[in-house]
């Protein structure tokens, strides 16, 4: 049986924490789709088809798609998804913030210690 979306998404979370840190964007963006990824296929059924992401009820990383400038911070990327902002930097540093209020909901600092916008 598959957990709920929000379950899946706070052991997401956890993972991603527990994770070792990455020590640049493309290790970071690679660590972010493998962790998100394993939770998927690990607790749902759900294939991974991400041509109905809109209506499958599968979670997806980021897509490349859908990476923008953060104006201010020529070191930092962002993705949006439907709920969510996930800013990366060049540092490897992450953070997810709600799209809603912009609440933090995850950070994670790069390999050198520092965050996404300390990078």
């Amino acid at each position: 049986m598959d957990l709920p979306k929000e379950e899946r998404f706070k052991e997401f979370l956890h993972r991603l924490d527990e994770a070792p840190a990455a020590g640049s964007f493309e290790e970071a963006y690679k660590l972010l789709c493998d962790v998100l990824n394993a939770v998927e296929d690990e607790l749902t059924t759900l294939p991974f088809d991400p041509e109905n992401w809109v209506t499958d009820g599968r979670m997806y990383p980021p897509q490349m798609d859908s990476i923008r400038d953060v104006k201010g911070q020529a070191n930092v990327k962002r993705f949006r998804s439907r709920a969510h902002n996930t800013f990366v930097a060049d540092n490897g540093a992450i953070e997810i913030q709600e799209i809603r209020g912009a609440v933090v909901v995850f950070r994670k600092d790069g390999m050198d210690g520092r965050g996404v916008w300390q990078s």
